[in-house]
């Protein structure tokens, strides 16, 4: 199978190095920084790797991973060069699959794709949405390829993407934020860094883990919290109305899902 990635950031990268893995499968990527190239280079000699788009490449995926401001000027030099392709699929935020094949001028299946940072260890959210005009076969390819980098999820509708874009997109931040609040007050109260960051994360750990044979979060907060104990006094603050950490997180995922309702609208 051919594919060709247009893009080689975090995201086009990662997922170039993983289906470069995979047998039978030839991966060309597309980058302007010369320095990505040489790094793409260094770290792994299965991928071919240029500055410009290759004149008439054919193959049966051409995946978009640039930023959605670039690709109004991509598209036309895939039409000038003639690049052929059974699918394009896109990981672009924010561009509709119908600007998409408007600007390229063409009927070809266009996939959008959601993916998430964890792919970097096979373990991201990958939310799909197929074209009414794609085969079985395709979609059948597309699954196996992205299930190569963790979870699939299938959507049905367009603008369900943008909040994905706000929760398991930008979710690893959120994540991230978390544990960093989390070892620096535990810092503040007398734990070395080293401890801090051992303590923490087996808890985190411990907790998903309990997570997986229990659907009602609510019991196992209870579980954890006695009557005037430490963990209640914890949760009066935690869940304080209107200044509570539901609201808190609640204001930061609709900002980050109108922001890409904007981005939506400006392409």
């Amino acid at each position: 199978m051919n594919i060709l990635i247009i893009g080689a950031g975090k995201m086009g990268y990662s997922i170039g190095s993983a289906w470069s893995k995979r047998e039978s499968y030839t991966i060309y990527m597309v980058e302007k920084s010369l320095a990505t190239r040489k790094t793409i280079k260094k770290r792994n000699k299965n991928l071919q790797v240029d500055k410009t788009l290759p004149d008439f490449w054919k193959g049966d995926i051409v995946l978009f991973a640039v930023k959605p401001q670039n690709f109004q000027k991509l598209a036309q030099v895939i039409v000038k060069k003639n690049i052929l392709t059974k699918n394009y699929l896109s990981i672009m935020a924010g561009i509709s699959a119908d600007t998409i094949a408007k600007e390229l001028m063409t009927y070809i299946p266009i996939t959008r794709i959601m993916p998430n940072i964890g792919i970097d260890i096979a373990l991201g959210v990958n939310c799909i949405l197929y074209p009414k005009n794609i085969k079985k076969s395709s979609k059948k390819t597309i699954n196996s390829l992205f299930e190569h980098l963790g979870t699939v999820h299938i959507l049905k509708n367009e603008k369900l993407l943008n909040s994905v874009t706000a929760i398991s997109g930008s979710g690893p931040a959120y994540v991230f934020l978390f544990l960093l609040v989390f070892e620096n007050i535990s810092k503040e109260i007398g734990f070395s860094k080293r401890v801090s960051k051992k303590i923490i994360y087996d808890t985190v750990r411990g907790a998903l883990e309990l997570t997986r044979n229990e659907n009602n979060i609510r019991k196992l907060i209870n579980e954890v919290t006695s009557k005037k104990g430490t963990t209640e006094e914890a949760l009066k603050v935690l869940e304080k109305n209107n200044f509570g950490l539901y609201q808190i997180m609640k204001a930061a995922i609709f900002a980050a899902k109108n922001r890409a309702d904007k981005l939506s609208k400006l392409n």
